[in-house]
């Protein structure tokens, strides 16, 4: 288990409770934000250093003000058709990666590089 609080943003309940299932079994803590107005207070309250955000609930203006409020956290977008010039565009809005809804392993393999990563060299300093 990563020690680490995450949130799951998704504009699908179902899926993001499907998705959730399978990330809550990886992290501490998994809160899922069912609109874009709670992603936010969800990152305070948990200080969470990794959120999942799909980008049928949210646009890339508005990814852009989340990376640029929480600095700290590590944003993944997810869509359902994810491709080259979405992922050029997420990263370019601040995001650390951008994966299709489903892949479970290129999440996973984001928490790693980006958070526990970072929390490895921030102890080591």
């Amino acid at each position: 288990m990563r020690p680490i609080n995450v949130v799951l943003a998704h504009h699908d309940a179902v899926a993001a409770d499907r998705l959730a299932a399978s990330l809550g079994k990886q992290f501490r803590n998994l809160a899922i934000a069912k609109s874009d107005g709670e992603i936010a207070s969800a990152v305070a309250r948990f200080r969470a250093p990794f959120a999942v955000v799909d980008l049928e609930l949210v646009d890339f203006p508005r990814l852009q003000a989340l990376c640029s409020q929480f600095p700290a956290t590590a944003f993944v977008c997810i869509h359902r058709l994810a491709d080259d010039r979405m992922w050029s565009e997420a990263l370019a809005m601040g995001a650390v990666d951008c994966c299709h809804s489903g892949d479970l392993h290129g999440i996973l393999l984001a928490s790693e590089r980006y958070v526990v990563l970072t929390r490895s060299r921030a102890v080591a300093a």
